[in-house]
């Protein structure tokens, strides 16, 4: 399906609950290349912020300001689709109040999936919290879910009508291997046990006894202290940058520059950094956790390593950067995966079906 604006009296309108840009991770990133793709030229998309980093009071008069604009939206301009974006714990929670505001004006909903954790969610939490898990579930007209690992998971929690749409990502026209710094490996994303930033800096450590001009660059917010400290621990501190926090247009230079990407996670949705590393030609190092083993193929456009495993991501890496010409073959490999299944305009295509569907649905019911 093309996307060209059809001769309709009006556009639909997408009403899209979601973080917003001041809340860093890969939720608001797709929702941002969402807002900037060719989605914006078919609906009349706008978007309430849900959610934003800080202290609880702040997250609940974000939330409550949240309620609020939602209903006075559903009186005043009544939306045609609710796009609603939701990970794990109070973000399902915030979700399902958002649900039940909208439930009486019968406005239909799609739920994107994306969280990481909300397989363990839903396994460790209360059985209220479950109920409610299910109830927000089965009342969506569509549930979003990041591909086939993460559809069958969502189909364990409780029958409901599952599409399998990949996060997209922008893919440089064209990509300079002459630009690629030897011997720099790149992290990008938050810091933390689950992204193994430890595991990563111990490997590297590794690594940096072969490679002496081998350096890190773990770029993200996050706890970095003690991430900083284990590098100084193994005495490669001064061959590990943590640079916190940095745009996008950052990322996109960091990434010109990488030899190696690394992101040795302990669970996942699909990673937004790994995609974007891919689609720059850069050879990823990542675990088969969550939906990656949906997209990549271990040897071929990425190396696949058990997480919480120093050893066996250091020999990764040490593949990695002693044949420039297999690295170079593997990033070639990963970045046309990403233009074939993850680029912004075919993830928006797909986007348009599920939106075309769900909203003729609603016709025929009415």
């Amino acid at each position: 399906m093309t996307l060209h604006a059809q001769n309709t009296p009006r556009r639909p309108r997408v009403l899209i609950l979601g973080p917003g840009p001041k809340s860093p991770g890969g939720m608001w990133s797709m929702v941002d290349t969402a807002l900037h793709s060719p989605l914006r030229d078919r609906y009349d998309m706008a978007r309430i912020s849900t959610h934003r980093e800080g202290p609880a009071a702040l997250r609940v008069a974000v939330a409550a300001r949240a309620g609020a604009l939602l209903l006075a939206r559903l009186i005043a301009r009544r939306p045609d689709l609710l796009w609603i974006h939701m990970s794990a714990r109070g973000s399902v929670q915030r979700k399902a109040l958002l649900m039940a505001i909208a439930r009486p004006f019968r406005v239909p909903v799609i739920v994107h999936s994306h969280g990481s954790q909300f397989g363990d969610y839903y396994r460790d939490t209360t059985k209220p919290r479950r109920a409610v898990v299910r109830w927000v579930l089965r009342n969506a007209d569509l549930v979003i879910a990041l591909g086939p690992s993460w559809d069958a998971r969502i189909q364990e929690m409780t029958p409901c009508t599952v599409a399998q749409v990949l996060n997209p990502v922008a893919v440089p026209a064209t990509i300079d291997h002459d630009a690629k710094e030897p011997g720099l490996i790149v992290c990008t994303g938050r810091l933390g046990d689950r992204k193994g930033s430890a595991t990563l800096v111990r490997a590297f450590a590794l690594v940096a006894q072969r490679f002496p001009a081998a350096r890190l660059i773990l770029a993200g917010d996050g706890d970095a202290e003690p991430v900083r400290e284990l590098a100084r621990e193994l005495a490669v501190e001064h061959r590990v940058e943590l640079p916190g926090w940095v745009s996008s247009t950052d990322v996109t230079r960091l990434l010109g520059r990488a030899s190696a990407f690394a992101l040795p996670s302990r669970n996942e949705g699909l990673p937004i950094a790994m995609l974007e590393a891919m689609a720059h030609g850069v050879p990823c190092i990542v675990t088969p956790v969550g939906g990656i083993p949906d997209v990549v193929t271990n040897g071929h456009d990425a190396l696949l390593v058990p997480p919480d495993d120093p050893t066996s991501l250091a020999a990764a890496l040490t593949t990695i950067l002693a044949d420039e010409s297999q690295a170079r073959e593997m990033g070639d490999a990963g970045r046309r995966m990403v233009q074939s299944r993850c680029s912004t305009q075919i993830i928006a295509e797909r986007l348009a079906d599920c939106f075309d569907q769900v909203l003729a649905d609603n016709r025929s019911d009415a």
